[in-house]
């Protein structure tokens, strides 16, 4: 089974490529820790989607570590091979993460899973999504969306973005909502409305963090929304089309995602100030062996 790992726009928040530096006790990035806990759910193949600009960095970064024991391909996201008569031609920024899931479509053609290289998701989230991607072939279900509380993943520090999810009562997502700006304010998780406004959200509440299961026929699908996108938003400097927009006009087509929870705590590196907080938890998550001390030894 395929991980797709999108990982074009890394550093855009944090800086860099600083989100693959070292936060395990041997140099070990989040990265890795996605890596391995892919591998031990079952997934036999990753697809980093990067972008040219930092190719041989993250190469640098990230060959020679997993070769042994998962298949590795490298595809790009740029936007250089979009139509230019369609496009701006001073837009460096990229489109979004429907077009990075369909830069795998030419190495993918059985259901595959979806992340964020920038997410520490957790052994539980990977081996949810594994299973339930297996269980495509054969439900009443399309695609799966992995989600966690909403409690479960605001950082230390700042302010997120967090995909809030309506699910209804036979557990099928019927969308998602992102809210931008989203921290606690006094204790509460808090998010400023359009008019600039504190509005609370439930702590409980589901939150998609862009971690999915679909059918390879979800491509097809994909490349024709985002040409469609493309024809009308090609020259604007800033739009992007994000695969819970995508999601969102594909359910009201009928479309049923499976919502599955996970009891995981997200941890991410939204700021330099977060790096001590998810350092501390890595380490003691080693000392009571949910991770080994080396995860990718050679025999």
């Amino acid at each position: 089974m395929t991980l797709i790992v999108l990982a074009a726009t890394m550093g855009n928040k944090y800086g860099g490529l600083k989100q693959l530096e070292g936060i395990g006790p041997n140099g070990e990035t989040i990265l890795d820790f996605s890596v391995f806990d892919a591998v031990r759910a079952g997934f036999n193949k990753i697809v980093f989607v990067i972008n040219r600009h930092f190719d041989a960095e993250f190469k640098q970064l990230v060959s020679g570590k997993y070769e042994h024991v998962v298949d590795i391909e490298y595809v790009y996201q740029d936007v250089d091979t979009l139509p230019l008569e369609k496009r701006n031609p001073k837009r460096t920024a990229l489109f979004g993460s429907v077009r990075a899931v369909l830069m795998g479509r030419q190495l993918i053609d059985q259901p595959f899973g979806v992340i964020n290289a920038v997410n520490f998701y957790q052994k539980e989230s990977f081996q949810l999504l594994h299973d339930y991607i297996q269980t495509l072939h054969n439900s009443p279900y399309q695609s799966v969306n992995v989600c966690y509380r909403l409690a479960n993943v605001l950082p230390e520090s700042g302010a997120v973005t967090r995909g809030i999810c309506e699910v209804d009562e036979e557990g099928y997502l019927v969308s998602v909502t992102d809210r931008l700006g989203v921290e606690r304010v006094g204790g509460r998780p808090m998010y400023p409305n359009d008019l600039h406004k504190w509005e609370s959200l439930d702590e409980n509440c589901l939150v998609s963090m862009n971690m999915w299961g679909f059918k390879p026929d979800i491509f097809a699908e994909m490349q024709t929304a985002f040409d469609a996108f493309f024809d009308v938003h090609g020259l604007d400097m800033k739009a992007h089309y994000s695969i819970p927009v995508f999601m969102n006009k594909q359910i009201e087509q009928g479309v049923k995602v499976k919502v599955v929870e996970t009891p995981a705590h997200w941890m991410g590196l939204v700021s330099h100030d977060d790096k001590i907080q998810v350092v501390l938890r890595i380490n003691e998550m080693m000392r009571k062996g949910i991770y080994p001390h080396k995860l990718f030894e050679k025999n």
